[in-house]
């Protein structure tokens, strides 16, 4: 019989099994079974108060992988099963992720739950560490009704570090040039996502210039052109 450890989480129960983490969203106010060593006994449903979509996830999800090292705070997550009801067999697999992703003693937000892409549904992400160079990225994987599963959204992943604005329906990205600052504003439609908007602030030693873009028939229009010279 496989030994489970288990950590308290604030709104999240993370058990860290041996070769895999098994995620298991349900109420805060739950208690954790005394003796837990099979799937069906973790209850998979929970309203994910903390997030502002409100949605629910009525799923349990198994990161497969091992740590990189003796602290077991990042994990090679090679894998990913899906499971709903009290079922030991998983709904869906998601093989090849190949991504280091932060586990720690509260899950540091390594793997989150949102409605990503505004349709009612609820979607996940799992942080994507590089560590040659710190930075972290995200993978993302929407809820399609269509396939009654988790479809990969490359679009999102592509972005620099995503936001989103739940009461719009806006997803934000900023990121910086050598000289510039780009903030881009998208919106999906037919579950892609559209540029809608793009902001440039362009910075020299006598001025910052700052550009507005809108997109019109798919193409980037210049829209407004305002320039601040320092004092």
């Amino acid at each position: 019989m496989r030994e489970i450890f288990k950590l308290n989480c604030m709104c999240e129960k993370l058990f860290l099994c041996a070769g895999f983490l098994l995620l298991a969203f349900y109420g805060c106010s739950e208690k954790l079974p005394e003796n837990n060593n099979s799937i069906s006994n973790i209850p998979v449903e929970k309203t994910e108060t903390e997030n502002r979509s409100e949605i629910t996830f009525d799923f349990s999800i198994e990161l497969i992988g091992d740590p990189i090292d003796t602290t077991g705070e990042v994990w090679n997550v090679k894998g990913i099963d899906i499971y709903t009801g009290d079922s030991s067999t998983p709904i869906q697999q998601i093989k090849h992720v190949n991504t280091l992703t932060p586990v720690g003693g509260d899950f540091s937000g390594g793997f989150m739950v949102e409605d990503y892409n505004f349709d009612g549904k609820s979607d996940f992400r799992l942080i994507k560490l590089d560590p040659k160079t710190k930075e972290i990225k995200f993978h993302f994987w929407l809820f399609d009704k269509k396939e009654n599963g988790f479809v990969p959204c490359f679009q999102l992943d592509s972005l620099p570090a995503p936001q989103f604005d739940y009461a719009n329906h806006f997803v934000l990205s900023e990121f910086e040039t050598d000289s510039s600052l780009i903030s881009d504003t998208y919106k999906f439609s037919n579950q892609s996502l559209v540029l809608e908007e793009r902001n440039v602030k362009i910075f020299s030693q006598q001025s910052i210039s700052i550009r507005k873009y809108k997109t019109e028939k798919g193409q980037l229009i210049l829209v407004d052109e305002k320039h601040l010279t320092g004092k």
